[in-house]
């Protein structure tokens, strides 16, 4: 069994060296093949070439696949989905984390020995469970995503979920092939941020077993700004629960 991490980046050339440092310290720990998939979205920096150095300094397996110019997160998302099925076995498992140093990878543990024990289908990492904690995001932006949460609780129920915006999660190989089978091409239509909410809702109609994680989240490791566009994500959030609605 192999545990492929799926991370979308661009422009995580400062971001690479620490996040990696911990893959390896977490298969050191762990019995977890870890095999990166790393999708560079169009970087107009090193991000490319600064993780092949890492992975092969660290002895970190990668597989590195590239967009000639930047598409956005759901691209990004299906691209790195797309080449799991196609490297990956039944009984693999995929993780879809933030290549920005702000999530946990060594969660992952915990996350896989749940989905094991449970016969999950996803695990999230959660904001919103006991012992979740987030540090150096703006109230802004925390504000907004417990909006968020609270929106699709009421109006777009996805059961054992509470936190619908966050990206790091943990799928069984068998459940991302179900997905693949009944949406094909339309599974992502969503360029930006809002494409992890559009696959929770799209994952709805196959009645996914899910369970939730407590996570810390560490903004305040994140090298470089965030690169999402707010006004345009609050916008198609309320597009995609309003499309759900009706």
């Amino acid at each position: 069994m192999s545990l492929f991490v799926l991370l979308p980046a661009y422009n995580e050339q400062e971001s690479i060296r620490p996040l990696f440092k911990k893959f390896q310290v977490l298969q050191e720990i762990s019995n977890l093949e870890i095999r990166l998939i790393l999708v560079d979205d169009g970087s107009k920096d090193a991000t490319a070439q600064t993780a092949i150095d890492e992975s092969q300094s660290l002895g970190i397996s990668l597989k590195l696949v590239q967009h000639a110019k930047n598409a956005g997160l759901g691209q990004a998302i299906k691209t790195g989905f797309t080449t799991f099925l196609e490297i990956s076995k039944e009984g693999d498992f995929l993780a879809a984390m933030d290549c920005d140093n702000t999530q946990p990878p060594e969660l992952l543990i915990k996350m896989y020995e749940t989905m094991i024990a449970g016969s999950y289908d996803i695990a999230i990492a959660s904001r919103y469970r006991k012992g979740s904690k987030v540090i150096g995001l703006s109230k802004f932006r925390e504000i907004m995503s417990y909006g968020a949460s609270w929106l699709f609780r009421i109006a777009a129920r996805v059961p054992g979920v509470r936190d619908y915006t966050c990206g790091y999660r943990l799928y069984n190989r068998t459940f991302v092939s179900k997905l693949d089978m009944y949406y094909g091409e339309s599974l992502f239509t969503e360029s930006g941020f809002a494409c992890m909410i559009d696959l929770l809702l799209k994952a709805k109609p196959l009645k996914p077993k899910i369970v939730e994680i407590p996570m810390v989240l560490r903004y305040d490791q994140k090298p470089s700004a965030s690169k999402m566009k707010i006004l345009k994500t609050i916008t198609r959030t309320l597009k995609l629960l309003f499309k759900n609605l009706t």
